[in-house]
């Protein structure tokens, strides 16, 4: 820290770096979901343990931001310390004195390393002055800075003599109870996994073995919180009244996305039973709620519902948008991999939102809405998208896929339905049920289109024109006169029989 800032007000804002990627680093459950529970905030609880550990006075040091007093800084100078808020992965952090916010955040670099073995923390600085606007905009330009050319930092790599982690490098340290030897990163997400939680709990979400060993992992995350955010702000001048709508504004981002992810695991609850007839084991996993970015590990079956059913519900809620990635893979696949192609199969939702289009008005602010996409791990290369699609999925030189889709709003105040109705997801969801779904009517089950034909339909697609022209004549010869239009509609075929296998009738609401 600049020596003109120790005897100073300061702001502070801290970004720990690399979260997801040590999350799925891992293949084992118990290392995953322990990291999720290590993560968890962590600079919150980074910040109580140095003022119980320098044993500070706890009443001036304020950590409780939800509930404490927003003036309390600014009236009591006794005040040290007071978390302003914490939003989009960030906290913010007033201090009286600069010197003791250097204190803090050594130490708090030093906790992350003791409690995760490899997390990186950015930290950014700025004197305080009375204008919050001119310093908000200062730190978060500063961060971005400062995450632009700070390295990652990594723990000192196995000696040559040493045996390692397969899957970090990093060198075994200890050994449990079975004789297993793990490395300290692994020992210490091992150690904070949750007791009473099963070791084999993604195990026990595949629908079948030698049925399906199939798992999701998918990602969201909100859309145009920047401009959320700055409309916010563009009547604030003082601390005063920034604290208390900043405060707000986070809150209602988190507590509406939290209302809409238990919303969406009361649903996964409601299709479980037709899936697999399991009471003592869930069928999907919490690994990540933070704000506006989620995470869950799932079934198969489970994850377009569960990703559709969010996007749905979140804009009930206020002027709230998101989009969604899925990546399918067979459970013995990497996680670190899996995670990745979810996270781009999200950001090519957002390029595809984005496309002016697409975008809504709201004001002077573009607004863009839900869209979703999802791809099947066959191999690592998958994460990057773009070229794993040229290469698989291009056929007489164009795309025959139509992903991704829209999940259109109940109530369009941006305009956007009509616009997007090209990508509605409707028409996968149609398509989904025709080849390979189940009209489910009285307890009876229709298959619309048989199962050897629907695959005969799959197989051709990717082959061309010429091939995709003859299966079509073929099932046209036997009474399945439905596909029709196929420059229009091929793609959208391909989309749902892809996944046919895990179509589970989602479109039954939940009551």
């Amino acid at each position: 820290m600049k020596a003109e800032l120790l005897d100073q007000q300061v702001l502070a804002m801290y970004d720990v770096r690399g979260i997801q990627s040590y999350i799925f680093k891992s293949n084992a459950a118990k290392e995953i979901v322990g990291a999720s529970v290590l993560v968890e905030k962590i600079i919150t609880e980074g910040l109580r343990e140095y003022v119980s550990i320098q044993k500070k006075n706890l009443s001036t040091y304020m950590m409780d931001w939800k509930k404490d007093n927003p003036k309390a800084f600014l009236e009591d100078q006794e005040i040290e310390m007071q978390i302003m808020f914490i939003g989009g992965g960030n906290a913010y952090v007033l201090f009286r004195h600069g010197r003791e916010c250097e204190k803090v955040n050594r130490f708090l670099a030093k906790y992350l390393l003791d409690r995760t073995y490899s997390l990186n923390l950015a930290v950014a600085v700025v004197s305080k002055t009375e204008d919050y606007k001119k310093d908000y905009d200062a730190i978060n330009n500063k961060m971005r800075e400062i995450k632009a050319s700070m390295p990652l930092s990594m723990p000192v790599g196995a000696m040559p003599f040493m045996a390692v982690d397969t899957i970090t490098g990093y060198p075994l340290t200890s050994k449990d109870t079975k004789g297993n030897y793990y490395s300290t990163e692994a020992s210490l997400k091992r150690a904070a996994f949750p007791k009473m939680e099963d070791e084999k709990l993604f195990d026990n979400m595949i629908t079948e073995k030698g049925d399906s060993s199939t798992l999701a992992v998918f990602h969201i995350d909100g859309n145009s919180m920047g401009n959320t955010i700055r409309n916010t702000m563009k009547d604030i001048r003082g601390y005063e009244d920034a604290i208390t709508k900043m405060r707000k504004l986070s809150l209602n981002i988190s507590g509406n996305f939290r209302q809409t992810v238990d919303e969406m695991k009361e649903y996964m609850e409601f299709l479980t039973p037709r899936i697999k007839d399991t009471k003592k084991h869930k069928l999907y996993r919490e690994i990540i709620v933070a704000g506006d970015d989620i995470t869950f590990v799932c079934n198969a079956k489970l994850a377009i519902p569960a990703v559709k059913f969010f996007l749905e519900n979140i804009s009930k809620k206020g002027d709230f948008s998101a989009c969604g990635g899925i990546a399918f893979f067979n459970s013995h696949f990497p996680f670190s991999d899996a995670y990745q192609v979810a996270e781009a199969c999200c950001d090519n939702a957002k390029k595809r939102a984005k496309q002016p289009e697409c975008k809504g008005k709201d004001g002077r602010y573009d607004k863009i809405g839900n869209f979703l996409d999802y791809q099947i791990c066959t191999n690592i290369r998958a994460s990057e998208l773009d070229t794993y699609r040229d290469r698989h999925y291009t056929a007489d030189g164009k795309e025959f896929i139509s992903r991704p889709y829209y999940v259109p709003f109940e109530k369009d105040n941006w305009n956007m339905n009509e616009k997007n109705e090209c990508y509605n997801i409707a028409q996968l969801m149609k398509w989904m049920i025709y080849f390979g779904g189940k009209k489910i009517k009285s307890n009876s089950e229709e298959h619309l289109l048989a199962r050897s034909n629907a695959k005969k339909l799959r197989d051709a697609i990717p082959m061309g024109n010429t091939e995709l022209e003859g299966i079509l004549s073929f099932l046209k010869s036997r009474g399945y006169t439905e596909l029709e239009n196929p420059e229009k509609n091929a793609a959208i075929w391909y989309d749902a029989l892809e996944i046919m296998d895990w179509y589970v009738g989602e479109d039954d609401k939940c009551n």
